[in-house]
């Protein structure tokens, strides 16, 4: 007589609400529950590229929004951080994105969440945003993909995000890029925070005052506080 495995039990049905109920309250929710949100070729980008969940909710305590804040992601993906800040908290989240498809990935997963009356993606550079109408900016190396070789990032290319161009001309948009971001912090209203995972590439100005750095994962995780006009 030969015996056999039983069949493995079938895999529960995803229930997008579920999970948002359970990030509401505490619950554990693991990245691979989470991430069924968007499509199977999205989630491959997820250990390089994504924010893991336990820090995402570590961030969107370090922001601290109120219902009457707005706070922003640079280089949201498919909008992860965002997501889970608008399930944690009242305020409005705003995910700035190159990509068209991460955009509208973003926006399915915001639907089936019923979160997308607090939360817009959108595809524009974040040096072409208003900071100044934001109360706290979140920030996961957003530009360092632009360093990497094409086969270390799963991402697809997006003008100067292709990994084939040329590794100068990449380097020169990233430093571009970088400092736009810095100039940036001094369009920021006194009082708002900025977090960042890993960096942004460079140093803040004066106008920023570091409150607290925590290690994570696999890097840092800062918070930093607008001053007062001037920098002071």
């Amino acid at each position: 007589m030969s015996w056999s495995s039983p069949p493995p039990p079938p895999r529960a049905p995803f229930d997008p609400l579920q999970i948002a109920r359970d990030l509401r309250d505490g619950r554990e929710v693991t990245d691979a529950q989470f991430e069924r949100l968007f499509p199977v070729r999205l989630r491959e980008m997820s250990r390089v590229h994504w924010t893991p969940l336990p820090i995402a909710r570590r961030v969107v305590a370090l922001l601290a929004p109120t219902a009457d804040e707005t706070m922003l992601d640079v280089g949201a993906g498919a909008g992860k951080l965002c997501l889970v800040g608008a399930l944690l908290s009242a305020a409005r989240w705003v995910g700035l994105e190159l990509r068209p498809a991460l955009v509208q990935a973003a926006a399915v997963a915001a639907r089936q969440l019923e979160v997308e009356r607090q939360v817009t993606f959108t595809q524009v550079d974040a040096a072409a945003w208003d900071w100044g109408a934001v109360d706290g900016v979140y920030l996961y190396n957003p530009f360092g993909e632009l360093l990497m070789r094409a086969d270390e990032t799963s991402l697809r290319s997006v003008g100067m995000l292709d990994g084939a161009a040329p590794y100068t001309t990449r380097n020169a948009y990233y430093q571009q890029l970088v400092d736009a971001v810095a100039a940036k912090a001094w369009t920021l209203r006194p009082g708002a925070r900025v977090v960042t995972f890993h960096g942004f590439g460079g140093q803040w100005p004066r106008c920023l005052e570091q409150v607290s750095t925590e290690t994570v994962a696999t890097g840092p995780l800062e918070l930093w506080v607008r001053r007062g006009a001037g920098g002071v």
